[in-house]
């Protein structure tokens, strides 16, 4: 735990290591895992307390101990300020006393929106002029595991509800995956994300096996940094859409791959916040791509401040607490498909 205050109105920066259990191991093309390594974020103000999480990730460069030591230095610094209001400021502040370390930088600028609507009473989503709008539907992650264990996860999600699922691919059974999928849930419908797991021929010949299997689209066929060329390649041999997930962080990273995807993935720990989260999805609709908002392994601090944004894009994948045994908090919540806000204020989360 750390914690200064700078001034006597400062906001005050505290945050705290936050370790989950998932209900099951969690496997994905890059590994198995089945605990978190998250941080907790809270900036106290005026008696008021706004929370973040950080969800950090080895593939984007970040892990608990730099999230850690990016927040220390923040801390002991004056880029909070005084002003909880004045968050595309204290994001510039960010950005400007150091690169990347998106999933830090999430944290404090999602608290920031917390704190601001509990000063005014009032939800995020409103603060944001998003009231009245519907959000998508959200997904139910079945990551890789044996193909027993694969059947054992999708016939659990169908008996709990889940009326999309994603599946994980990029193994050397990836065939046998979707077999499985498809005998516990025959009319589902599902999405397929490789986490960058396949080359451009390995993912042109997987996409028409998965068109023949009902899949709606394909997330991050491709590794983080393939070349604009190999995306094309892929969307035009590809019979369903390709989306990029870890490939586009922010906003110019849309432009840079504009006509070589049809959608974009847009995390609130790859951009570094709402604001940029924003810019993200308005871009892409200026290149006519579709949008799924995604998570990471996170609490309902960090999904519910993605759900806020939820009604903008096309579809969800925010199941990240859905997945946990141990989620501390609770915030928006799962109803016969759609994560459901609260009018609490804020991100509308506290403590389970």
């Amino acid at each position: 735990m750390s914690t200064t205050t700078r001034a006597k109105n400062a906001i005050a920066l505290n945050f705290e290591k936050l370790e989950m259990t998932t209900t099951h191991p969690f496997g994905i093309s890059y590994g198995t895992s089945e605990k978190t390594h998250n941080v907790l974020v809270k900036l106290d103000y005026q008696g008021l307390t706004g929370l973040g999480e950080a969800a950090p990730a080895e593939y984007h460069n970040e892990s608990q101990a730099t999230v850690m030591a990016v927040l220390d230095t923040f801390a002991k610094s004056d880029i909070l300020g005084d002003d909880p209001f004045a968050i595309a400021e204290v994001s510039r502040r960010m950005d400007k006393a150091i690169a990347g370390n998106a999933s830090a930088k999430a944290a404090v600028e999602m608290a920031l929106h917390d704190l601001c609507g509990k000063v005014l009473s009032c939800p995020t989503y409103k603060m944001l002029g998003l009231s009245n709008l519907q959000p998508p539907i959200t997904d139910f992650t079945i990551g890789i595991a044996d193909p027993d264990m694969i059947e054992k996860k999708t016939h659990e999600a169908v008996k709990q509800g889940y009326k999309v699922l994603k599946v994980k691919q990029g193994t050397s059974f990836d065939h046998e995956i979707i077999k499985r999928v498809r005998k516990a849930a025959p009319d589902l419908p599902l999405r397929v994300d490789a986490n960058g797991g396949w080359t451009p021929k390995r993912a042109i010949e997987m996409s028409k096996f998965l068109h023949e299997n009902g899949v709606q689209f394909i997330e991050q066929p491709l590794p983080k940094y393939a070349l604009y060329d190999d995306w094309k390649m892929v969307k035009e041999g590809s019979p369903i859409p390709i989306y990029a997930d870890e490939s586009i962080c922010r906003s110019n990273d849309v432009a840079r791959l504009a006509g070589a995807i049809d959608g974009v993935v847009v995390k609130l720990a790859k951009t570094g916040g709402l604001l940029e989260a924003l810019k993200v999805i308005h871009t892409a609709r200026a290149f006519s791509m579709q949008i799924m908002f995604g998570c990471m392994i996170e609490s309902s601090v960090g999904v519910t401040a993605a759900v806020h944004l939820a009604s903008l894009v096309d579809h969800l994948d925010l199941d990240g607490a859905l997945l946990l045994s141990d989620d501390p908090y609770l915030g928006a919540v799962y109803d016969d498909g759609y994560l459901k806000l609260s009018d609490r204020p804020g991100l509308g989360v506290i403590p389970r």
